[in-house]
């Protein structure tokens, strides 16, 4: 009798552990998708700040390299648009720059409009781990995510001419 019953213990010990492979095997695709897609999430994550701190460079060198004169009749300050996008491709090298005025709040003592300079980036980034591309692609080829950054910075006029 000892002999049956240590041979359907055997048999229960088998089949139970062919039972935990199935579950591993089941589970295992959902773990995995999980574990790469917070693993893109801190990639993406880091890469946005890249993004943000090279628009505020552009939008600091826009607003300091921007013409504006103190003279009667307030004239908007003039951008130099290509050496912003010289310097955003400086700092990325596949990233579009846009970069715009703003008009802003008038000055009660001088009368004259201030101005900011708007600079938008974008850049196309391509996902490192396999899955994630499944729930945080904004791309039709689910191969990348588009990330944009946009950054205000006052143009300083000058107070005398």
């Amino acid at each position: 009798m000892r002999g049956g019953e240590q041979a359907r213990s055997l048999g229960a010990r088998a089949w139970h552990g062919g039972q935990v492979l199935i579950e591993v095997l089941l589970m295992l695709p959902i773990f995995m998708m999980m574990a790469f897609t917070i693993m893109e999430i801190g990639h993406l994550g880091f890469r946005t700040i890249l993004l943000h701190h090279a628009a505020y460079e552009v939008a600091r060198f826009g607003s300091l390299s921007a013409i504006a004169a103190a003279v009667p009749g307030c004239p908007a300050p003039a951008l130099q648009g290509a050496k912003m996008q010289q310097v955003g491709k400086k700092i990325l090298k596949d990233a579009t720059v846009g970069a715009t005025l703003d008009r802003t709040l008038t000055d009660p003592q001088e009368g004259c409009a201030n101005y900011d300079v708007v600079v938008t980036m974008t850049q196309r980034v391509d996902h490192i781990f396999p899955m994630a591309g499944l729930i945080l692609s904004n791309t039709s080829d689910r191969k990348a995510r588009t990330l944009a950054a946009q950054v205000r910075m006052p143009v300083e006029r000058p107070l005398f001419k």
